[in-house]
């Protein structure tokens, strides 16, 4: 997920530059964030820069750009992160604008009170449901069970369904784990195609598995060349849990960095 520095970057080949980055999404390919950097360099010349008040983007997924999931099912290698997009127009231009140029997987929350203008952008693009993978997330302390948040934002999201849903942890190990067991029912009711956690630490999918609880499918971790969380990236390889990067650059804050501009 490119969050780096409030604009984003649109390669005018999403193809091209999600195989460039292809090792970003195996966990234990840490290198790949290096190569990561410099698709997105020799893009640069040809990129698009977003206008102030937009999203970060991600290159989203086709066909030969996914990867397959434990148990099944694709996920894109890239997408569009939403976060810190206002509601309104903003959104609802951004989805639309990275749909057009081939993204494929588009990322919100409940938190980012966006899901609504993210359904009407993919609903009015002339893109299938069926051709975005559509990931939101579940705040425990909005007071809702997993169950009944998910089908909020399924409605405020205009489908049947989500292809990820992801659950914040909530502080402490034991609340924690109470929830992760109540997010199994997403995918035994067909609410949610996969589920898993945003913002996940080591500390906390090692408790999953300690506790005998079913893996998270997919988890979303800052990973990038300043934290490249080895532990935590081998564990999921050992798993079959797909990571997926949040901030692969830094969140722009380290782009002049002068070993990653010589790799570049």
């Amino acid at each position: 997920f490119f969050q780096e520095g409030g604009r984003g970057i649109v390669p005018r080949s999403p193809m091209r530059a999600a195989r460039a980055l292809q090792p970003l999404t195996r966990p234990a390919a840490t290198g790949g964030w290096w190569r990561a950097r410099r698709a997105l360099h020799a893009h640069a010349q040809q990129a698009q820069l977003v206008s102030q008040g937009l999203p970060t983007f991600q290159v989203a997924a086709h066909q030969d750009t996914n990867i397959i999931l434990r148990e099944g099912g694709a996920i894109p290698k890239l997408g569009l992160s939403t976060f810190l997009t206002p509601p309104g127009e903003a959104t609802r231009g951004a989805v639309s604008h990275a749909l057009s140029e081939g993204y494929r997987h588009i990322d919100t929350s409940e938190l980012f009170k966006n899901e609504r203008d993210v359904g009407a952008a993919i609903q009015g693009s002339g893109v299938t449901r069926e051709d975005v993978f559509i990931t939101t997330r579940y705040w425990h302390a909005g007071g809702a069970t997993p169950v009944s948040a998910c089908r909020a934002s399924m409605k405020r999201l205009g489908g049947d369904s989500v292809d990820a849903y992801l659950m914040y942890p909530p502080k402490g190990e034991t609340l924690m784990l109470k929830v992760w067991e109540a997010m199994q029912g997403l995918e035994q009711a067909g609410l949610a195609k996969h589920v898993g956690l945003s913002l996940a630490t080591l500390s906390e999918v090692t408790a999953i598995v300690r506790a005998k609880l079913p893996i998270p499918r997919i988890i979303q971790a800052p990973v990038c060349p300043f934290s490249p969380q080895r532990e935590l990236l081998a564990l999921c390889a050992e798993l079959g849990v797909h990571v997926s990067s949040l901030s692969p650059l830094g969140g722009g804050l380290r782009l002049e960095n002068t070993v990653v501009g010589g790799v570049a």
